[in-house]
């Protein structure tokens, strides 16, 4: 047997032997799972018309009671006020409550809003990286094309979901629209935040669509 031929088996033992160790890897990772409520603080990067846009929420949710909720900055005519926003899936009903210093004023109307679930099924494992100093597990979504449509960072310690990248093909300028998820706390949550104050819901007009600020 040639020296060449030795070291070519030797090269193929090796290739095949990191190939069962990456697929042996890639069958021990627990895929991630959206929880089914959960809080989290959100800060959005490239969601809009624009990829520089930036956003920031607080994001409550609760798939079993059918109820939503968001807080945060937004802008309108050049204005930023600070809106909430609470959503009944079941009673399909929306409200919008914005406040600008001493005003606040808030409109209710008829909303066929679902809650998302985002399913993981078909992620991949890539391997590990770090967010915030914390180690993570990198998971990629394939399309039919097989360009790269989500990207998914959980915590190796406790699966907490750190970060989603969805990548636009769509549009001209196409671009990832970026989630960085903060604070998150799974698990049902308070009752309390689906209702409005006794003093706001006095003065809540009904109107035939509301939109989110």
């Amino acid at each position: 047997v040639s020296t060449q031929s030795t070291g070519s088996n030797k090269k193929q033992m090796k290739v095949f032997i990191l190939l069962c160790a990456l697929i042996t890897l890639a069958l021990a990772q627990t895929k991630p799972v959206w929880p089914y409520a959960a809080s989290t603080s959100v800060f959005i990067e490239g969601w809009g018309e624009r990829r520089e846009d930036r956003h920031f929420l607080r994001y409550y949710y609760d798939e079993v009671a059918g109820k939503e909720r968001f807080e945060g900055p937004t802008e309108w005519n050049g204005e930023f006020f600070w809106t909430v926003v609470i959503i009944d899936t079941v009673a399909k009903k929306e409200w919008v409550v914005v406040h600008q210093q001493g005003l606040v004023e808030c409109f209710t109307g008829a909303d066929n809003h679902s809650i998302p679930h985002p399913n993981f099924n078909r992620a991949h494992y890539v391997g590990k990286a770090e967010i915030d100093y914390t180690v993570v597990d990198h998971w990629v979504e394939r399309d039919n094309e097989g360009r790269d449509l989500v990207q998914i960072f959980d915590r190796v310690d406790n699966g907490e979901i750190k970060r989603i990248d969805i990548s636009t093909h769509v549009s001209r300028r196409p671009h990832a629209v970026t989630f960085h998820f903060h604070e998150f706390d799974a698990g049902t949550q308070d009752a309390a935040l689906w209702t409005l104050p006794a003093e706001i819901q006095k003065i809540c007009n009904n109107v035939q669509q509301v939109e989110m600020l």
